[in-house]
């Protein structure tokens, strides 16, 4: 597993804003928070995969598409604020 973008010393992440897709298997257990830019349409299978320290994130309304398992073994994670439109999908 590599991540695609640096986590800083904090744990926190923020992904460039052009960025389309956030890849299958980007982060692991060091991630604790993310910020997520409107450019964002997908998020890869299992990309989140165990990153126990993330409590919560928000998906903003340009994404699309989450792949199968993308929040695996995220125990940690008590909050997901997806759009509506995602939601019903």
């Amino acid at each position: 597993m590599s991540n695609l973008f640096p986590i800083d010393s904090n744990g926190h992440c923020v992904i460039p804003y052009g960025t389309e897709t956030i890849e299958d298997f980007t982060y692991n257990d060091k991630l604790i928070s993310i910020e997520i830019p409107n450019s964002v349409t997908q998020i890869g299978e299992y990309a989140f995969i165990i990153c126990s320290g993330l409590t919560s994130i928000e998906i903003p309304d340009s994404v699309t598409q989450i792949g199968d398992y993308a929040f695996s073994g995220c125990s940690g994670l008590t909050s997901i604020t997806v759009s509506s439109e995602l939601a019903q999908d």
